[in-house]
């Protein structure tokens, strides 16, 4: 394996470096190998349960029985391939290590970016909405989660989760090999991009063409984004965040949103495949439900997207089902400019 990643070294800087991780984190959609070794994890031992759900209900982190008695579990793992994890959407305590782009759609923010011998240190912090309150690393009401990431596979090394009274949950990988890399540039370009987009902010106009689109409600409930967008629908304008709230938004509008700002999409892509070098196809992950992807909502749909390489921006998305090509949602952005001021 080569000694460093086509992304490049890690740069120092703390704000190139975030955006550099996650693009790092991204690519990972873009990749698959055969992986050997063995997986420590360990749970603290709490007399009550965790308070790690949010919004949209209850968490957990490992399971009751293990978390509440403590100890570690060990897992010696032979021929792990992270594609089959994306196209299973396992649900196995150290899938996230080798699968670690599930963690995308969860992250409110990185407050901590680090470059250390040999690996990167995010400290992440949950979404309130966006967290998965069943998601055992990344549950919104986890205080952190701090994961060290290989800059050369893009697998984290370790991760330990943290609620309000301090360490719940930690896992460390040993004895690592990698095998059979199979890996494509272009897509991983692509969605690098698009991950890149949690982190920037950005003031935009834009014209979208909505095509076989049943949902006409523009109906849209933002929360605090660094990126906002002015957007034309058939005559219609609308206020648009990177942000919103799943469960007061529509549908239109909520795609319109993940157009803007499309991070958190990754998270539910499997079988990414480059089309251009601007554009890839994607299938969508099994029960990947959580809250559901607006581009993304269903395994039996095939995805198509297009980036703006300055912005991040979707110039062009569609989601088609597998039988018939029939395509059920296609936005195309017509124009797109800088904010107008007032």
């Amino acid at each position: 394996m080569a000694t460093t990643h086509w992304l490049g070294d890690p740069p120092a800087e703390h704000d190139a470096l975030t955006a550099w991780a996650l693009s790092r984190i991204a690519a990972t959609v873009a990749e698959d190998a055969r992986v050997d070794g063995v997986v420590e994890i360990g749970y603290e031992e709490r007399e009550f349960e965790p308070e790690l759900g949010g919004r949209f209900g209850s968490g957990t982190s490992g399971g009751p029985a293990s978390r509440r008695s403590g100890g570690t579990r060990t897992f010696r793992l032979d021929g792990v391939s992270p594609a089959l994890l994306r196209e299973e959407d396992s649900d196995e305590p150290w899938a996230v290590l080798f699968d670690p782009a599930r963690l995308i759609r969860g992250i409110g923010a990185v407050t901590r970016a680090e470059r250390g011998e040999g690996y990167v240190e995010l400290l992440l912090v949950p979404h309130p909405l966006f967290a998965d309150p069943a998601d055992a690393w990344l549950p919104p009401g986890a205080r952190t989660l701090s994961v060290r990431l290989d800059p050369v596979t893009g697998f984290l090394s370790s991760a330990a989760l943290h609620d309000d009274r301090g360490p719940l949950a930690t896992a460390r990988v040993h004895e690592v090999s990698v095998h059979d890399v199979r890996s494509s540039a272009a897509a991983g370009r692509v969605v690098a991009r698009m991950a890149r987009t949690l982190v920037e902010p950005v003031r935009l106009t834009a014209d979208v063409a909505v095509e076989a689109d049943p949902f006409e409600d523009l109906a849209f409930t933002g929360e605090p984004s660094a990126r906002s967008w002015t957007v034309s629908v058939g005559g219609r304008e609308s206020t648009v965040t990177g942000d919103y709230a799943p469960d007061a938004t529509s549908p239109l509008a909520a795609r319109l949103a993940e157009l803007l700002a499309p991070a958190r999409i990754l998270s539910h892509l499997a079988h990414v495949t480059a089309v251009s070098a601007t554009s890839v196809r994607a299938g969508v992950r099994p029960l990947r439900t959580f809250p559901l992807s607006a581009w993304a909502p269903d395994e039996s749909l095939t995805c198509g997207f297009t980036v703006d390489p300055e912005t991040g921006v979707l110039t062009r998305a569609e989601a088609t089902a597998e039988e018939g090509g029939r395509v059920i949602f296609r936005h195309v952005v017509t124009a797109l400019g800088a904010r107008r001021s007032g």
